[in-house]
């Protein structure tokens, strides 16, 4: 997935963007992976979140995930959502470790699994919650 400067059209990769932070193009603006995410000046920063079954960790910073993988998985349950793709992304693994230690120590849990090819391969857990 790219992510394109509007000033002059060059592709970022949005796995350079850690968790919602913005990089500088070379022309000097400054790009973000996803500016409709984001609160606008003087606005709280509190984003309206859809329930849909995915949740995508990219946007949020390491230290949100510990309350926001249960609470996610909880708003789920409650719209009758029991399959979940918690999308954490490749890099060094470490948000894979986090988001699986999370998993075991959440109640309600069914199962879960390592994502196929076509839905995003290690870089994303299945998460099979109980009814």
């Amino acid at each position: 997935m790219a992510v394109c400067c509007p000033a002059c059209g060059r592709e970022y990769d949005v796995t350079l963007f850690s968790f919602g932070a913005s990089v500088r193009c070379d022309c000097g603006r400054e790009i973000a992976p996803f500016p409709d995410l984001r609160p606008d000046p003087g606005e709280a920063d509190v984003v309206e979140m859809p329930v849909d079954g995915t949740l995508d960790l990219h946007t949020f910073a390491p230290s949100e995930v510990k309350d926001l993988v249960p609470d996610y998985l909880e708003a789920c349950r409650e719209k009758g959502i029991l399959r979940v793709r918690v999308i954490h992304g490749k890099g060094d693994g470490s948000l894979l470790k986090t988001v699986h230690a999370i998993l075991e120590r959440t109640s309600g849990i069914e199962s879960y699994e390592l994502a196929e090819a076509r839905e995003g391969g290690w870089g994303a857990t299945i998460v099979h919650l109980k009814p």
